[in-house]
């Protein structure tokens, strides 16, 4: 019986693995992966799916993974109880990407159509969908810790994914991650390096000494109110990547990205990812000191500031923060 072998399929698929093997997930700043427990993997799937009342051409892949017992002592050790269940530090952790190419830095999670996912034959909670319909919007990470067996006399977990195959490639991974709160992201921000005082001083000189004569003497004023929780701002921060002064406040811009991630700075409105925010050490003297009650003040042409007795709403029309920087115009770039 002769073999027939395609060459064009055969580059096809080597060039896939290539691709997988690059695949980077996302960084989300609230999950240090601790350990890779499944390698990306291409979606394929067997041609019959076992579930039953599915829809046909349904698609089905099966992963196993053996337990450590490192994993499962730190998981067992991290339990606690909270809003009604029980949660953990440490999660087994499946995410899910389109494959690609070429291959982006970083993949943003997605998943396929109908997904359903079981962790010994138990179903794993998904986001939610409509009407029968899959909702599109950003897929997140999927928590399957609960069906995960721990116990290291059999330690042997399998996963089962089934899903309606499109016109896109997808890749599974399984990672065992630690969850972080908001003061541990709030320490690594305070431990990490800090725009300096000298630098942001020198900005404003530079500046002010870019703008026409005749507006020299007009006042650059900023709030000391974050745009986001409306409070008086403790620990002033910025992306790397902004261009304007105004800062606002880290915990509470962290504790709104824990709801729901957008990582959008809340005063020009361009991203603003956890690893590109600083303390404006200029700024953190300013809302430190003990002599100043205003919430308004003005920055100098010799790069030192004052307070302002009057009383701005950051979120007045489309004034909100920017506005306080609209007592002359400056082009910061």
């Amino acid at each position: 019986m002769a073999v027939i072998w395609y060459p064009y399929l055969s580059v096809t698929m080597n060039n896939n693995m290539d691709s997988v093997a690059q695949i980077k997930f996302k960084n989300i700043p609230f999950y240090e992966v601790i350990d890779e427990v499944i390698k990306p993997t291409l979606l394929t799937g067997t041609k019959k799916c076992t579930l039953q009342d599915v829809p046909r051409g349904m698609k089905e892949a099966t992963f196993n993974f053996n337990m450590s017992d490192e994993h499962a002592h730190l998981v067992a050790g991290s339990r606690y109880y909270s809003h009604g269940k029980y949660e953990t530090s440490y999660q087994f952790q499946i995410r899910m990407c389109q494959l690609i190419e070429p291959v982006p830095n970083e993949s943003p999670d997605d998943r396929p159509l109908s997904l359903q996912i079981r962790v010994n034959m138990q179903n794993c909670p998904l986001p939610p969908t409509q009407q029968g319909f899959e909702l599109r919007r950003t897929a997140t990470p999927i928590n399957c810790t609960e069906n995960v067996e721990l116990s290291s006399i059999d330690g042997n977990n399998n996963i089962a994914i089934y899903w309606t195959p499109d016109t896109k490639k997808y890749v599974f991974a399984m990672f065992f991650v630690k969850k972080l709160t908001v003061d541990t992201l709030m320490k690594k921000l305070q431990d990490q390096d800090r725009i300096s005082s000298e630098h942001t001083k020198d900005y404003i000189i530079k500046s002010y000494s870019n703008v026409d004569q005749d507006l020299a003497t007009i006042s650059h004023r900023l709030t000391l109110v974050c745009p986001l929780g409306l409070v008086r701002i403790k620990i002033p921060i910025k992306s790397i990547h902004c261009n304007h002064l105004q800062c606002f406040d880290a915990k509470t811009f962290i504790l709104m990205n824990e709801k729901k991630e957008t990582w959008l700075c809340p005063i020009c409105n361009k991203l603003c990812l956890f690893d590109d925010l600083k303390i404006d050490s200029y700024f953190l003297e300013v809302v430190s000191s003990t002599t100043l009650d205003e919430s308004n003040i003005e920055i100098l042409a010799d790069g030192t500031w004052r307070a302002v007795e009057e009383t701005i709403n950051p979120r007045d029309d489309d004034e909100a923060g920017t506005s306080s920087e609209q007592g002359v115009v400056i082009e910061i770039d």
